[in-house]
């Protein structure tokens, strides 16, 4: 990588490029981990018939030393099918308090029926299970408002054992972090960096 000895001075801690981007990575693993946290929920893009396609998603786990993201998804929904045509993702996230919007690019592996999936599905829960348990695909068209589920499932009359055949439809998209676009908003001068994974170099940017 690329060292600079420039700092930028955020709620009173100065950063170079390295801790910057380790500082990235931490807000990373907190989103993953705390379901209130502003990087819980990104809003994630794919190509679709040469036109982009974005929906929000929950992060799952972020891997620092991987530099991987993880999410849940239906493999009968239609970004699972994107994604197996074109893995090419990117990740939007945006901390309103503190100002700073990280995008984030990289390769979609699509993870289905193996020990990742199977881990992770014994830690979903019962509530999260729901998602995998209807009759139709998402994105199926329907004559009246429908969550697509029963009404027993809908109001969680189902056991941990009914909802395993869910796991059928459960499958997990691993971003593989190519490069982060990091953006920090301030009324005196916005500062940005990019952190280029692929040519292991770092830089700051003009916004």
């Amino acid at each position: 990588m690329m060292e600079s000895k420039e700092t930028v001075v955020i709620n009173q801690v100065s950063f170079n490029l390295d801790e910057l981007e380790k500082d990235c990575w931490n807000r990373l693993v907190n989103g993953a981990i705390k379901s209130r946290d502003a990087f819980h929920t990104p809003c994630v893009g794919s190509i679709s018939k040469g036109e982009l396609s974005m929906r929000t998603v929950v992060l799952r786990k972020a891997l620092p030393l991987e530099r991987e993201l993880r999410f849940h998804t239906d493999i009968r929904s239609r970004k699972w099918e994107e994604l197996s045509l074109n893995n090419s993702i990117s990740a939007l996230f945006y901390d309103v308090s503190a100002r700073i919007q990280l995008r984030v690019k990289g390769k979609a592996i699509l993870h289905f029926n193996d020990e990742i999936t199977l881990e992770a599905w014994q830690k979903t829960s019962l509530s999260s299970r729901r998602c995998y348990l209807t009759l139709y695909p998402p994105s199926s068209f329907s004559d009246i408002p429908t969550s697509g589920l029963s009404e027993d499932i809908e109001q969680e009359k189902f056991t941990l054992e009914e909802s395993e055949c869910g796991q059928q439809h459960f499958g997990i998209v691993d971003i593989q972090v190519e490069s982060i676009d990091w953006l920090w908003l301030n009324h005196a001068g916005h500062r940005r960096a990019y952190f280029d994974y692929m040519s292991g170099v770092y830089k700051w940017m003009v916004p």
